[in-house]
């Protein structure tokens, strides 16, 4: 069977509680991003607390073994066959799909970009832009698109390289101030 992950409406008024992640979160009582998980182990319900906004999303890991739940935003890797969780990521505002490896490549609230693939997160870019990104693309071995700039209220050319994640370009050009970057080797 391998394992299967859908979003619910809300918690189900029957059967097992579901598990909150992080912990404290349950202990609350609130209710957050809900999914269903089945596995060859079992079916159970996980409640994730959302992230400050963003995507919702709840798909198979490109590891075939784990899911991803994205919640408000927030990234989550879940096992399913221990029934933890960790979140990797928050601000996550889009996904693209690509392959080669298969995985996603994920917009961090138009500021910088990741991979996510079969080994989990592949690389990280320093941040590309003040506040935003149009345009993004990928084609040719590489992620491009446009940064913008509150200085002088413009758009910049960037450009990622989709297997290491160095970049070039953008509007923010100090550097790895908040040192995101992390390359893939």
């Amino acid at each position: 069977m391998g394992t299967e992950i859908r979003l619910l409406e809300g918690l189900p008024p029957y059967g097992p509680l579901a598990i909150a992640f992080p912990a404290e979160w349950g202990r609350l009582g609130r209710e957050g991003t809900v999914v269903e998980i089945k596995s060859d182990a079992a079916a159970w319900v996980a409640n994730i607390q959302p992230g400050i906004g963003g995507v919702d999303l709840a798909q198979l890991h490109p590891n075939r073994r784990d899911a991803i739940v994205i919640a408000a935003g927030d990234l989550w890797v879940v096992n399913a066959i221990r029934r933890s969780a960790q979140c990797l990521l928050p601000a996550i505002q889009e996904v693209i799909e690509v392959r080669d490896p298969e995985g996603w490549v994920l917009n961090r609230q138009g500021t910088a970009l990741a991979r996510l693939g079969p080994d989990g997160l592949l690389w990280h870019t320093r941040r590309l832009s003040w506040d935003g990104f149009d345009r993004l693309n990928v084609g040719d071995g590489q992620v491009t698109g446009l940064a913008w700039s509150p200085i002088d209220d413009q758009w910049y050319p960037f450009r990622v390289d989709l297997s290491t994640g160095r970049s070039t370009g953008g509007s923010f050009s100090k550097g790895d101030t908040e040192r995101w970057e992390k390359l893939a080797d």
